[in-house]
């Protein structure tokens, strides 16, 4: 394998640190480097569950819905005379 380039401040980071940050999307220079570091560590399938795990649901909040739907009852109740 070729000699890669690592970032002496992701060498220094733990294997969970490391996980961490790739999980949070990161770009550029720091994406690059810390793929590097997966690769060199092995934790590529631990990135994998890592990165699924963190990921953020779907769905809304039910407070969404509920302000959404209040708003829908105020716009009949202002407009409601002028729509039927």
């Amino acid at each position: 394998m070729a000699d890669l380039i690592r970032s002496n401040k992701y060498r220094q980071y733990s294997d969970q640190k490391v996980l961490r940050l790739f999980s949070d999307a990161p770009k550029g220079e720091a994406l690059h480097f810390l793929q590097v570091e997966i690769d060199v560590r092995g934790l590529k399938d631990e990135a994998d569950q890592f990165s699924e795990s963190a990921k953020p649901k779907a769905t809304h909040s039910p407070w969404y819905y509920l302000f959404y739907l209040l708003l829908f009852v105020l716009f009949i109740g202002r407009f409601g005379s002028q729509l039927f």
